[in-house]
C-alpha cells in the first residue's frame, strides 16, 4: 500500500497536462516523422544491400513485407529512449531542485518504498507514451503506404502480427532500460540540465566515438546494448540481441541497487 500511495504521488505530477500532451504528443511526431521519411524517400524496388536501397533504406518492396509496418518504429527506437531518458532523469532530477522530495520524505520516510513507487510510475508512463507514438506512427504507415502504392496485405497476416507483436515487446523493453538509467542519472547528478546532458553526450557522442577508435569495446556500452535489444540486434556494433540483454540487464540492477543504497543514506538536501 505504501508503495502504492508513492506510485499515486509520482503518478498524479506525470498526468499534468502540459506534460502529458507534450511527451505523448512530441514522441508520437517524432516516431511519425521516421515513417513518413522512410516511406517518402524508398526506392521503387530493391537493390544489392543488407537494408535493400540506398543509403540504408528499406525499398518498397521491402515496406510491403510483413514487418513493413514496424520499420519506421524500428528506426526511431533510438530517438524515443534517448528522449524518454532525458524525461525520466528530469523527472527525478526536479525533486531536488524544487525542494519537493522533502515534503514527500516527511509522508513516507521509508526511502527505498519511495524511490521504488516512484520508478514504476515513470516507468509506466514511458511505456504507454511510447506505445501510443507506435499506434500513431502505424496509422501515418498506412496512409503513406497507401500514397506509395506499397501494399499491406503482409502486415495483416499472423506472420505480420507476430513481428509487430515481438517489435513492440523489444522497443518497450529498451524504453524502460533507458527510462531506469535516466531515473538513476538524475538522482545521483539531482540537475535536470546537467542529467540530460551527460545522458545524451554519453549516447550520441561518447559511444560513437570510444567505438571507432575501439569497436570492440562498443558491445558493452548501455546504449548500443539497448538499441541491440529494440532492433533484435546491432549488426553494425556486432551485438545479438541475447548480448545487448544480458549487458543491459546488468547496468540495470546494477543502476537500481545504487540508486536505492545512496537514496537511503544520502542526505537530500545535500
Amino acid at each position: 500500500m505504501m508503495t502504492w500511495a508513492a506510485f499515486s504521488s509520482e503518478w498524479t505530477k506525470l498526468k499534468r497536462m502540459t506534460l502529458l500532451l507534450s511527451t505523448f504528443g512530441g514522441l508520437a511526431v517524432a516516431a511519425s516523422a521516421f515513417v513518413i521519411l522512410l516511406f517518402s524517400q524508398a526506392p521503387a524496388h530493391t537493390v544489392p544491400g543488407p537494408h535493400g536501397g540506398p543509403g540504408g533504406l528499406p525499398s518498397l518492396d521491402v515496406l510491403a513485407r510483413p514487418n513493413g509496418l514496424i520499420v519506421g518504429v524500428d528506426r526511431a527506437v533510438m530517438l524515443l529512449g534517448i528522449v524518454a531518458f532525458g524525461i525520466a532523469a528530469a523527472q527525478t532530477a526536479s525533486e531536488y531542485s524544487l525542494g519537493t522530495l522533502r515534503q514527500l520524505l516527511v509522508r513516507q520516510p521509508r526511502r527505498v518504498r519511495l524511490l521504488i513507487g516512484k520508478m514504476i510510475a515513470v516507468l509506466v508512463f514511458m511505456v504507454l507514451a511510447t506505445a501510443f507514438a507506435s499506434v500513431v506512427a502505424f496509422g501515418v504507415a498506412n496512409l503513406m503506404a497507401s500514397s506509395r502504392g506499397v501494399s499491406t496485405s503482409a502486415w495483416y497476416t499472423g506472420t505480420g502480427f507476430t513481428d509487430l507483436l515481438e517489435a513492440l515487446g523489444r522497443m518497450e523493453l529498451a524504453v524502460v532500460g533507458y527510462s531506469v538509467l535516466g531515473l538513476v542519472v538524475g538522482q545521483f547528478l539531482r540537475s535536470a540540465v546537467a542529467s540530460v546532458i551527460v545522458g545524451f553526450a554519453w549516447m550520441i557522442a561518447v559511444e560513437n566515438i570510444v567505438g571507432r577508435i575501439l569497436p570492440s569495446a562498443s558491445k558493452w556500452f548501455p546504449g548500443v546494448s539497448l538499441s541491440a535489444i529494440a532492433a533484435n540486434g546491432n549488426a553494425d556494433a556486432n551485438v545479438s540481441f541475447d548480448h545487448g540483454l544480458a549487458v543491459a540487464g546488468v547496468y540495470v540492477v546494477v543502476a537500481i541497487g545504487a540508486a536505492a543504497i545512496t537514496f537511503s543514506r544520502r542526505d537530500v538536501t545535500a
